[in-house]
């Protein structure tokens, strides 16, 4: 598949080819259709202070994005195949203190779709693989 990579720390994006991610059991395959940008995807490509704190090299960026779901992991009910999702880009950990109290938008272990954090996946490629849970 082809996708857009931020790999070094300097300005600018490759554009490569790369396999179709693996899905792990709890996840699912989106082809993706759309992807927006917004001014977190400037710093990123820029890499200035800003991405230095948010982002993890490697990654493909692209944390807006939406698709079709094309396959399921063996933990994921079937019903999702076919759907169109949107992908939560917060991933948080449902374990922390934060999360039990219902505050998983500021978990203590956020990772982050698009921004290589706990994942290299995002919405600038072809296809993506995200947990089923932040898929809605």
């Amino acid at each position: 598949m082809r996708c857009l990579l931020k790999s070094k720390a300097v300005e600018g994006y490759d554009l490569v080819e790369q396999p179709v991610p693996q899905m792990a059991p709890h996840e699912v395959l989106i082809k993706i259709e759309k992807v927006g940008i917004c001014g977190s995807d400037i710093s990123l490509w820029k890499w200035n202070e800003v991405a230095k704190d948010i982002a993890s090299l490697p990654f493909i960026p692209g944390h807006e994005a939406t698709g079709e779901v094309v396959a399921v992991g063996s933990e994921v009910e079937s019903g999702l195949m076919g759907k169109k999702v949107a992908v939560e880009n917060h991933f948080y950990c449902g374990d922390c203190t934060l999360c039990k109290e219902n505050r998983g938008d500021i978990c203590l272990r956020m990772n982050q779709y698009g921004h290589g954090r706990g994942t290299d996946q995002g919405g600038c490629s072809q296809f993506s693989a995200v947990p089923a849970a932040f898929c809605y």
